[in-house]
C-alpha cells in the first residue's frame, strides 16, 4: 500500500498553520463579505413591508 500524501517531513505542523490561516480568512472574506451585504440589503428592502 502506498503512503498517503502529507507534508514534508522537515515542516511542522504549526508552519503549515501558518499558511492555511491567510488563505481561510481570505476564502471566507470572499464568501462572507458579499453574504453579510446580501442579507442587510433583503432586510432593508422588506422592513416596509412590515410596517418598519
Amino acid at each position: 500500500m502506498a503512503p498517503t500524501p502529507g507534508p514534508a517531513p522537515d515542516e511542522s505542523r504549526s508552519a503549515v498553520l501558518d499558511r492555511a490561516v491567510p488563505r481561510l480568512v481570505f476564502s471566507w472574506s470572499v464568501v462572507g463579505i458579499p453574504l453579510i451585504y446580501g442579507v442587510v440589503e433583503t432586510v432593508r428592502a422588506i422592513l416596509p413591508l412590515f410596517g418598519g
